[in-house]
Order: structure tokens, then C-alpha cells, then sequence
């Protein structure tokens, strides 16, 4: 006699109790993944805009409470006094910044923004408007290629990239929404969120700063002036080391307490489907496994055999899960992701783990009552005595 019972008679002579148990758990695969994978739009998104640009392009947005305003003449307008006291200050710590390694250029730049929103959260993205000379070293520095309508020729005038323009609806001869002022007047393609344009004399913008082209080796900006003498205590850096810290306190920390929350919901409900799944799948088995141990089938046999339909039924539920979940990813990408002028990416290994983990949970949740149920097994003489 055979000592090996085949897993697929069952499979084969029961296929939709089978295929509710595989869609269950194809389905939790395919929530978490894509809740994960929609999440990443807005890490990646940020990302670009938070630690790689500032790799190359860095800012130091002056405070009022860092430069010396003098209110002595009452002539002046607020707006002459401040233009002063960063025409002053810019003069003091340019020649400064530009002795520090790494540093290729350094100038004041007037900063208008454009926003960028994701699935969750929004952020602004700074738009320099320079000098042309000052423009053209900027783009070439982002590697920006013009690829609709034209460099900006006169003041006011701005370009920004595709991304940029997909993301807020922008089309060539709108003004940016966050100074109407601005005019938009090409594309560019660059690998950032990146725009820059021509201020105009008055510089009649939301802020001046002052720009700091590096060669990518400056992660600490506001260390390394510090090391020339240039002590901003209350003046903004964008550089890499606050963007990091900013990625990972406002955008990472809250995307894995809102994955966590998901996934721990649908993690419930699957766990609750497949249980009465399971307790259906059992109910109908005893009489089943007491013929095979009547006609001289041990426990162990009969368990690797429910142990093998169980496995075939995770792999086929893993494996329409994957497909499911590369071809929703890329619809989601074309139409939604991309469309929008986001960025996104589509093999999540911790997610995978975290989807993997749960799946050997609940595998070995069920062998509770498998085993349970195992243990229960009597032949037809045993019955037969209990009768």
C-alpha cells in the first residue's frame, strides 16, 4: 500500500473552497502592497525634493532675527531696510562660504515656490530667480534640458520641470500660484523638482537667500560655514543633513505608523476570513481522514498530505498575488502615479518581508486546529465501539 496520500485529490474535487482560502490570502497580499506601494509615491517624491537636490543645490533662507536692520531712518520702507540689512549680510558671509571645500559658487538668490503634493502631505520646492548668467550655471549644474518652449529672457520669467508642471496643472503662460507674478515659460528635463528664472531689479519676491552650488560632498551646510566663521543661529539651511531629518521625521516615521495601522487591520479581517475558511474546510474532513486511517494510513501521512494542500494553496495564492499586484502597479503608475508627476517604487523588500511574515503567522495559526483535529482521527472499529 501506498505510504503517501496524494494532495490533489482534494485540490482538484473541491476547487472553490480552495480558491475562497487562496483569494483570502491573495487579497491581503494585494491591500498591503498597494497601500505600501501608493505610500511610496509620497517617500519617494519627497525624497528627490528633500536629500538629493540639495546634494548639488544648497540654501541659507536668512532670518530677520539674523541680520542687523537699522530703523534708524525713518525714510526708508521696511522693505528698503531688509533689502539692506541681506545686501549687507550677503557680503559679510559670501566671500566666507566661498573658501569652504566642496563650495563651487555662492550668491544670493531672490526665492519665489512651487508646491508639490503627493498622496499624503505637500511640500514647496524653491524656484531661484537669478541673473541670467547665474540661471545658466544652475540649469547646466541640474543637468536641465529644455524640452517645450523656451529659457526665460525676460524678467519674471521662470522655467520648471516636467514633474513640476504634471504635478500642479501647470501649462506654458500660466503664472505660478504662489507668486502670480511669475511666468511660466518652458519646460525643462532634470532629474529634480527643480525650476529657476530672472528676477526682476526690485527682487519683489517671498524671500532673498543666499545659494550655495557644491561639488555633492557638503551634507551639513550650517557646519560647514560654521567653520568659516558664518554663525546663522536662526536662519533656515536647506541642505542635505535637514532634509534627511525632515524626511525621516515628517514623511518616513508617519507613512510606518499608517502602514502599521493597515496592515494590522487587514491582517484582522484576513485572519478572520481565513479561520472560517479553515473551520469550513474541516468540517467535512473527519470522515475523510478516519477511512484513510482505516484502510492503514498513519496520522503523520495524513497530516503531510493536508500540510501539502495547505502549502499549494499559499503558493497559488502568492503567486496571483504578485501578478495581480505588477500589473495594478503599473496602471497605477501610467495613469496616477507618473500622470501626477510623482515618483514612486515598485519592489517594497520590507513590505514583501513584513506580507511574508504574516503568512508563515497565520500558517502556523492553522496548524492549531489541523493538529487538533489530527488527534481526533478513529478508525471505523474505533467508531464502531464508540456507537
Amino acid at each position: 500500500m501506498p505510504q503517501k496520500i496524494s494532495a490533489f485529490y482534494y485540490i482538484k474535487n473541491n476547487k472553490r473552497r480552495v480558491a475562497v482560502l487562496a483569494v483570502s490570502l491573495a487579497m491581503f497580499f494585494i491591500a498591503n502592497y498597494l497601500v505600501a506601494f501608493l505610500l511610496s509615491t509620497t517617500e519617494e517624491t519627497f525624497r528627490k525634493i528633500l536629500t538629493e537636490a540639495p546634494e548639488y543645490v544648497q540654501y541659507i533662507e536668512l532670518n530677520e532675527n539674523d541680520l542687523k536692520m537699522d530703523f534708524s531712518n525713518s525714510s526708508k520702507s521696511l522693505v528698503q531696510v531688509y533689502t539692506e540689512a541681506v545686501s549687507e549680510k550677503c557680503k559679510q558671509i559670501v566671500p566666507r562660504l566661498k573658501e569652504c571645500e566642496g563650495v563651487e559658487d555662492v550668491f544670493s538668490v531672490a526665492l519665489v515656490y512651487s508646491h508639490v503634493s503627493s498622496v499624503v502631505g505637500e511640500y514647496s520646492v524653491e524656484v531661484p530667480m537669478v541673473t541670467k548668467e547665474r540661471m545658466e550655471k544652475m540649469l547646466e549644474k541640474m543637468d536641465a534640458v529644455l524640452i517645450d518652449g523656451r529659457l526665460p529672457e525676460n524678467e519674471n520669467e521662470a522655467v520648471l520641470d516636467l514633474k513640476l508642471m504634471k504635478n500642479n496643472g501647470y501649462e506654458i503662460g500660466d503664472n505660478l500660484s504662489q507668486n502670480s507674478e511669475v511666468v511660466i515659460v518652458g519646460v525643462i528635463d532634470c532629474n529634480y523638482y527643480f525650476g529657476c528664472g530672472l528676477a526682476n531689479e526690485m527682487r519683489t519676491y517671498t524671500r532673498t537667500a543666499v545659494c550655495v552650488l557644491t561639488d555633492g560632498s557638503i551634507k551639513d551646510l550650517r557646519a560647514v560655514a560654521k567653520g568659516q566663521g558664518v554663525v546663522l543661529k536662526n536662519s533656515n539651511f536647506v541642505d542635505v543633513e535637514e532634509g534627511e531629518k525632515e524626511l525621516k521625521e515628517e514623511v518616513l516615521d508617519v507613512i510606518s505608523s499608517s502602514t502599521g495601522l493597515l496592515s494590522g487591520g487587514f491582517m484582522a479581517v484576513i485572519f478572520v476570513l481565513v479561520i472560517i475558511v479553515d473551520i469550513s474546510y474541516l468540517r467535512d474532513r473527519r470522515s475523510e481522514w478516519c477511512l484513510y486511517a482505516s484502510i492503514g494510513y498513519g496520522r503523520r501521512t495524513i497530516y503531510f498530505s493536508i500540510l501539502r494542500e495547505v502549502l499549494f494553496t499559499f503558493g497559488i495564492a502568492v503567486f496571483a498575488a504578485i501578478v495581480i499586484c505588477a500589473g495594478l502597479m503599473f496602471l497605477l503608475d501610467g495613469f496616477a502615479v507618473s500622470a501626477r508627476g510623482l515618483l514612486c517604487r515598485y519592489f517594497l523588500g520590507d513590505t514583501a518581508i513584513e506580507i511574508l511574515c504574516a503568512y508563515l503567522a497565520l500558517f502556523g495559526l492553522l496548524q492549531i486546529p489541523i493538529r487538533i483535529e489530527i488527534y481526533r482521527i478513529k478508525t471505523i472499529d474505533a467508531i464502531d465501539d464508540d456507537m
